[in-house]
Order: C-alpha cells, then structure tokens, then sequence
C-alpha cells in the first residue's frame, strides 16, 4: 500500500512540474531567426567571451560571421570589482564584495538597435582570512567563474526576453 502511495505521489508531482513549464535552468528558446548571432567583443579572447560563446552553442545558436548573421552581439569588457565590507578587528578588511560585471547590446543585420546597451553584474561576498591567503586565492577564483558563468546566463535571458 504504502509503494503504490508513492508512486502515484511521483507521478502527481512529474505531472505537476512538467505541467508548469518548468526546464532546467540555462535552456533557451529562440525563434529560428534568433539562432544565428555573431559575437563582438571588446575582448574576444577573455573568459567571459568564451563562457558566452560556449553556453549559446550548447543552446544550438550558430556563430556566423557578421555578412550572414541575423543578428549581432556587442559584449563589452568585463569589469572585476572588489570593495571593502567590513572591518576586523587588526582593522583589516574582514569581508569583501566581488562585482562581475559587463554589458551587451544587440543589432540586426542592418545595424537597427534591436536590444539598447544593458548592464548586467553578479555580486558574491567573500571573507578575509588572513591565515590561509593560497586558499583564499584559490576561493577568488572559483567565485570569479561562478560569476562569469552567472552573467552569461543573465545575458541569455535578457536575449530570450528581446527575442519573443
């Protein structure tokens, strides 16, 4: 009794989540005119730029080159920011704030404005730790790349958004 219980449970709630629209995050819809982009970037061979081109391919965009592209996107630099938070004791800095940041802006192939210059930026907080300052560069890095990674994906969303 209580297996049949569960299985009809499962089957309520895949229905549920699969009725609600629900995909996994990352996943973008673009109409087929959508689906070929180039890219211009302020720095084409930063890591962002190559997180960008990576994500959309996955998404089954095609790079073109800018004669047979659809539509054009201008990734502007990305900015690295780390500000202060609060002060320690030894009145050092006890933690900081990380802020990624870039913009985009999107044109046709006749160079109309379709999406206006945006600014898009991920904030993470990271502590101070003096005593362990390798792991704390090794912390700086891999928030960087969930920032990094967290920017292409907004800038997937805003592109969605301008596209439907």
């Amino acid at each position: 009794m209580k297996k049949q219980f569960v299985q009809v449970l499962s089957v309520v709630l895949l229905t549920t989540l699969a009725g609600c629209g629900f995909h996994l995050r990352g996943d973008i819809d673009l109409p087929p005119a959508w689906r070929s982009l180039t890219l211009s970037s302020a720095s084409p061979n930063s890591e962002l730029s190559k997180a960008m081109q990576a994500a959309f391919e996955r998404n089954g965009i095609n790079w073109q080159d800018p004669a047979n592209a659809g539509y054009k996107l201008f990734l502007g630099e990305e900015k690295f920011e780390r500000r202060n938070l609060t002060i320690g004791d030894n009145a050092r800095a006890a933690e900081f704030e990380l802020i990624l940041s870039t913009t985009l802006r999107v044109t046709d192939r006749e160079g109309v404005e379709v999406l206006p210059e945006i600014k898009v930026s991920s904030h993470k907080i990271m502590t101070a730790d003096p005593e362990n300052i390798t792991g704390k560069v090794e912390e700086s890095r891999l928030l960087r790349q969930e920032m990094r990674q967290d920017l292409v994906q907004q800038l997937m969303r805003q592109l969605r958004f301008v596209a439907t």
